[in-house]
């Protein structure tokens, strides 16, 4: 069962109220220290790679898929640097349904690859320096910023 259908399935049963939703995300930087971003289609902010986490998924796989995924990047080693969680997390949707993000905060510290928007949840991937960021959106990319190096 995919993440969307477990969602849709207790979301049958609970309606709106807030749940807890775990994900993972990956800071992922060049050999000049600069962190790779990406913006979502529709977006304006800018973020790091993140993706919630399929029903009995592990971390560290949710991690690599969300890369791949997003990226097209392959993940060969990472470490696992913070685990962002807490109020700031909270979202409320369009559609009224509330969550809090649990998100696993993994370094990338060897990777393969060249970086490829998917155009379909990512509009744009690019590597910024940290003194040029763009607008940052969410507390797990500040969180991100902070501990890339």
């Amino acid at each position: 069962m995919s993440t969307h259908d477990s969602i849709r399935d207790l979301r049958a049963v609970i309606g709106t109220r807030p749940i807890n939703l775990i994900g993972a995300g990956a800071v992922i930087t060049d050999a000049h220290g600069h962190v790779l971003l990406c913006r979502r289609v529709g977006g304006r902010a800018w973020g790091v790679p993140t993706g919630s986490s399929e029903l009995g998924e592990a971390l560290d796989a949710t991690m690599r898929r969300e890369v791949r995924e997003e990226t097209g990047l392959h993940v060969h080693t990472a470490d696992l640097l913070d685990v962002v969680s807490g109020p700031d997390t909270y979202r409320r949707l369009a559609n009224g349904h509330g969550f809090y993000a649990y998100t696993a905060l993994f370094r990338m510290t060897a990777w393969s690859g060249t970086p490829q928007p998917d155009s379909v949840e990512i509009a744009e991937l690019s590597f910024f320096a940290p003194d040029g960021l763009p607008p940052l959106g969410g507390p797990v990319t500040r969180r991100a910023v902070q501990v890339r190096a």
